[in-house]
């Protein structure tokens, strides 16, 4: 054995030449290093730089294994191998390996290997020039795992991505592909990062399409070559802690590009809209002032590669909101708290082309609402408090001939509240010495944390807590178990709340006020409107949309509302010693289950009408979530119409399997929606994993999307196999991907938290 610093050396036989204080090793060598250990049959090493060359080399650390017939360590971090094979894979060698002519590795970083071969189970499948491997967390330049996929009627299509680490706050992606019957074309993708919290991310997809041509429906051959793209470019700035910004542009040349890739523009698409949206926010202690503008393209066109001429672009919009300012707060009966505040925007709008003559699209308008908050008085569990808000719009028009509109409203919501709270239990942490609770308690209270009923947690002897409790073996080692005890709290609030329009006027341009109220014969949106400020209050409610639909007439209703919540308050998991000081606060709270219902009645309907003309909708939102399942409904019934706006969500997870299903029904005409989506996780093996997810249009009797995917993972931890097939209403496509052990976090939540890692 020779010690030479960091460095230790065994060998059978050992030669040191003090002239040039090299050593010569044969037979069953081995260099044990800070960070590795590597075996050979014969080692030439030099004491004093701490270079070596090893002839039938073998390295084998905690992150690879490599195999080499000459091996060179160049100094402590770099070593050089010849005709070598080198593989993350730690249990089975076999499951896949890179042989290349020259590999470098940089200890702690990357691995560089020139002329290499990709083999699995032994079997060459495909030649690689040059390719960079990370052992380490830090971003390096090299080429990335191809991805191939298939899709009916197109064929196969490859993509080799290239990763470029420009420097530590920015890397690109290039990734050349090809497909079969369309052409040729990639995806690029830029990432920056400027700061913690500013940032900018660009993603771009180029096709040289020789299918597609617009208003072409089939899948043949079109004989040309039409050059189609795909942008998204989004970058967050946070200045101060007071000046923020956010800008997102996403754009195509022709629209049908979201029906041709959807697996790319889906997770890059959050809209019914392409185009430019941004805003800036500046934030102060009495108020905020914002900047938002857009310039916006309608997916929902018949001309795919033309703009929407008619689309009214928002150029800009400045916000400029106050906080509630206190004016008043005594014990007083009647005057306990007053406090104002004002929200206000300059908004100006913009139609590209007068597409249509019957509507004014341009215009600036003023928005101010200032309001006032005057809480009465608190008296055991009722409390008595209302809010005035005075909702004023004026309009400018771009066309000289026109004059201005205006129109304004006062808002009263007036609301008495009882509340009543029940509290079960008390939460604490208990201390119970291990040698007190017998196997079958410890076992129980196991299995009840594990449904998320009694949280255990466990202490070290030098009574540090250090979280959850594990598996029940590794508990006998502890001194003592602590017990997390919760307690829960059943809250129930009963409000009555008055709603009134105190005064409400319109006044000058009546084409534009006749243009805000047009409802379409009752069946249609808002047409006329710029958005949801431009309605007469007193006819929100009317109008065909879902968000306006469920909100209660606010011109002179009296609505109940009877709100349950149920809360678990646990002690938080960690030492709430702090210098003998006990933190009172010190819990975490959570709300698990809650039912409310709403219904409003009309106050001044004509007394002809009967009962169901008087009531308005009435609302049903109730759910409940626990550490495994979760469950959620909303109702929403309308008693005049017999309509009905339904929703319902559940997810239920067990050991091996996890399920999940949305569920959403509106019957009104203009709506007329009825869809189901469902699906479903299982792994019944460590080995094999399984996913499925449908959605549905009941009303159409059609599956909208469709997709399946399976997950081979080896036990060797080496690599998962994904396969997917995806059907929808325009095509199927099948895709399947490679992910190797490479070290990182991703493979590592794939395979050991598999519910978790979303797919679709």
């Amino acid at each position: 054995m020779i010690i030479s610093g960091k460095d230790t050396v065994y060998g059978e036989l050992a030669s040191l030449d003090q002239d040039t204080m090299m050593v010569k090793i044969e037979g069953n060598v081995r260099l044990i290093t800070k960070d590795m250990t590597l075996f050979g049959s014969h080692l030439d090493y030099n004491i004093t730089t701490g270079a070596a060359t090893i002839r039938n080399a073998r390295i084998l650390t905690a992150d690879f294994n490599l195999v080499a017939t000459e091996l060179l360590r160049v100094n402590e971090n770099e070593y050089i191998a010849r005709e070598s094979e080198f593989t993350t894979c730690k249990d089975c060698v076999e499951s896949w390996s890179v042989y290349g002519n020259y590999i470098k590795v940089h200890v702690g970083k990357y691995v560089q290997i020139k002329h290499g071969l990709f083999k699995v189970k032994g079997v060459d499948v495909i030649y690689l020039p040059y390719l960079v491997l990370p052992i380490l967390s830090k971003r390096e330049t090299g080429i990335l795992v191809p991805r191939i996929s298939s899709r009916t009627g197109e064929g196969l299509s490859f993509e080799q991505p290239f990763f470029w680490a420009i420097g530590p706050d920015k890397d690109a992606t290039i990734s050349p592909t090809f497909w079969a019957r369309r052409g040729y074309g990639g995806d690029v993708q830029y990432r920056q990062r400027f700061s913690d919290m500013s940032w900018t991310e660009l993603n771009s997809r180029i096709v040289n399409d020789t299918i597609y041509l617009p208003g072409k429906l089939n899948r043949d051959t079109s004989g040309e070559q039409f050059s189609r793209y795909f942008a998204d470019l989004e970058t967050h700035a946070h200045f101060t802690p007071n000046l923020t910004s956010h800008l997102r542009y996403t754009g195509v040349r022709d629209l049908d590009f979201v029906r041709d890739y959807p697996q790319y523009t889906d997770p890059r698409t959050n809209s019914s809209d392409f185009g430019f949206t941004g805003f800036v926010n500046w934030r102060q202690e009495l108020f905020s002032l914002q900047v938002d503008s857009q310039y916006l393209r309608n997916q929902l066109s018949a001309d795919p590669t033309e703009f929407d001429r008619s689309y009214v672009q928002v150029l800009p919009r400045v916000s400029l909101n106050t906080v509630p300012y206190s004016v008043l707060q005594s014990k007083v009966p009647f005057f306990e708290h007053i406090a104002v505040g004002a929200d206000s925007s300059l908004t100006r709008f913009r139609q590209r082309d007068q597409i249509d003559d019957a509507y004014l699209r341009n215009a600036d308008r003023v928005s101010l609402q200032p309001y006032v908050m005057w809480h009465f008085l608190t008296w055991g569990p009722v409390s008595v408090r209302s809010r005035y808000v005075f909702d004023h719009q004026s309009y400018n028009f771009a066309a000289a001939q026109e004059p201005g509109a205006g129109k304004n409203a006062g808002l009263v919501r007036t609301e008495v509240s009882f509340t009543m709270d029940k509290i079960f239990g008390l939460a604490y942490e208990e201390k119970i010495p291990i040698n007190l609770i017998s196997e079958q308690e410890l076992q129980r209270l196991r299995e009840s944390k594990e449904q998320g009923l009694a949280p255990l947690r466990k202490e070290e002897k030098t009574n540090r807590l250090v979280g959850t409790l594990p598996d029940f073996e590794s508990e006998l080692t502890r001194e003592n178990i602590v017990q997390v005890r919760s307690s829960f709290r059943h809250s129930q609030e009963f409000k009555f709340v008055h709603h009134y329009i105190s005064s409400e006027n319109e006044y000058g341009n009546r084409r534009f006020i006749n243009q805000i109220q047009n409802r379409q014969g009752g069946t249609g949106g808002q047409v006329g409107q710029f958005d949801y400020e431009d309605a007469i209050r007193s006819q929100e409610f009317l109008f065909g949309a879902n968000v306006t639909r469920t909100v209660v007439p606010p011109e002179n209703t009296l609505e109940l509302q009877w709100n349950n919540t149920l809360m678990r308050k646990t002690p938080k998991s960690f030492n709430f010693l702090e210098d003998d000081k006990y933190l009172r606060d010190n819990f975490t709270y959570t709300r698990i289950g809650w039912f409310n219902v709403s219904q409003g009645y009309l106050l001044n309907s004509r007394e002809e009408e009967d009962l169901r003309q008087r009531l308005t909708r009435l609302m049903i939102n109730a759910g409940y979530q626990a550490q495994r399942w979760s469950l959620g409904l909303q109702e929403y019934y309308f008693h005049f119409d017999n309509e009905n706006i339904f929703n319902l969500n559940f997810t239920r997870r067990f050991e091996y399997l996890n399920l999940f299903a949305n569920y959403s029904y509106n019957s009104f005409a203009s709506s007329n929606l009825n869809s189901i989506s469902f699906g479903g996780q299982v792994r019944p093996t460590d080995v094999l994993g399984v996913a499925m997810v449908k959605d549905m249009d009941l009303e159409a009797k059609k599956d909208i999307r469709t997709v399946y995917s399976i997950d081979i993972m080896p036990h060797n931890n080496c690599w998962i196999f994904n396969l997917d097939y995806r059907r929808s209403i325009v095509d199927s496509r099948y895709s399947f991907n490679i992910l190797f052990n490479f070290g990182d976090d991703r493979f590592e939540r794939y395979r050991n938290d598999y519910f978790a890692v979303r797919r679709f």
